[in-house]
């Protein structure tokens, strides 16, 4: 309960409680767990709760009108998901899908809406991670619809700089991506062989080096790539 009360301290929702608040929340979340592939909920069903990821990754995504399959975020350990339809009572507007064994905790709509209405820290921090989301939304329409598949790939791989080595990074940072081509994929809004020509481009021009399952990142070649500054 420790650890788990730790983590959940570190989300932007539950951060500002109190640690007797926290300590609440961290008994009435109910474990969950899911197994490579199995959909956790559909577009659509009724947010009856929310989720905090303990391990493995699960995949938030949307069916476009073509059929296609959108992936806009990986929800991986210590990541809140399925929050806005908890928060509002409205349907899912995703589909949440594991992609990898995945452990989480749930906490129902009522437990999230005594919270709302008792500790007005909760609720700023509520109204803060939706905003959030929806900045995040624009930001990637906006990259998908404007960018070359490069240019949203070497964003990404300076986000996922940011998540595991936090606003310093060192000089030639080594990060995990944890998920296939073919996922990271449906994140970029493309196909897996372009995914692939565009890895082969960050390689060649020196801005990834990979080792084993790593990338080391050359941060000011994924920047240039990237069209940041």
């Amino acid at each position: 309960m420790t650890d788990v009360a730790a983590l959940l301290a570190k989300t932007t929702l539950f951060a500002n409680l109190p640690a007797d608040a926290q300590a609440k929340v961290v008994q009435q979340m109910r474990p969950v767990s899911y197994s490579n592939g199995q959909q956790i909920f559909s577009r659509g069903d009724p947010g009856t709760e929310l989720y905090l990821v303990l391990s493995g990754r699960v995949r938030l995504s949307i069916i476009s009108l073509d059929g296609r399959e959108l992936a806009f975020t990986h929800a991986g350990p210590g990541d809140i998901f399925g929050e806005i339809a908890t928060l509002d009572g409205g349907a899912r507007t995703a589909d949440a899908t594991a992609v990898s064994a995945a452990k989480a905790l749930t906490l129902s709509r009522a437990q999230i809406n005594t919270l709302l209405e008792t500790q007005p820290p909760f609720a700023k921090a509520a109204i803060d991670l939706l905003c959030r989301r929806l900045r995040e939304g624009d930001q990637q329409i906006e990259v998908i619809a404007l960018h070359r598949i490069e240019v949203r790939l070497a964003r990404y791989l300076l986000s996922a700089v940011r998540q595991q080595h936090g606003a310093t990074p060192p000089k030639n940072p080594a990060i995990a991506l944890g998920i296939s081509q073919g996922e990271l994929a449906l994140v970029l809004g493309a196909s897996r062989p372009k995914v692939n020509a565009a890895l082969m481009l960050l390689e060649e021009t020196g801005a990834v080096t990979r080792q084993g399952d790593k990338y080391v990142c050359n941060l000011e070649e994924l920047a240039t790539l990237g069209e940041v500054g």
